[in-house]
């Protein structure tokens, strides 16, 4: 009775990639389409684009631009950049207490002459 093998993948740590971008900034992608699409809805209600509603026309213009230039705009960065620039424009920011201030704003001590 013989050993039965089957394959197995060993890449369980490779980034999982979609159209060059991350599964992260794919949702991004999809949030600014919906957006887009929701925007065009009011905006341009009964207008059309070549037999093309223009909301659906706005949509498919914010993914053509929106997947080559984020990901040129991603170039070099590192994986997670897109949620670590997101967190870093909303998140509050903790300043130290017990810092000194590195410029006064008024001079303690005088210049007198006597």
């Amino acid at each position: 009775m013989s050993l039965q093998v089957s394959p197995v993948s060993r890449n369980l740590h490779n980034p999982v990639y979609l159209m060059g971008l991350e599964v992260e900034d794919m949702m991004i992608i999809g949030i600014v389409c919906i957006a887009a699409l929701m925007g065009g809805q009011f905006l341009f209600p009964d207008r059309y684009l070549v037999f093309l509603p223009l909301n659906w026309a706005l949509m498919l213009l914010v993914l053509i631009l929106g997947v080559p230039s984020l990901s040129i705009f991603k170039y070099g960065k590192p994986r997670g950049y897109m949620k670590d620039l997101i967190a870093w424009y909303t998140k509050p920011r903790a300043y130290a207490a017990c810092e000194r201030d590195e410029e006064f704003p008024a001079r303690y001590l005088s210049d007198e002459e006597d």
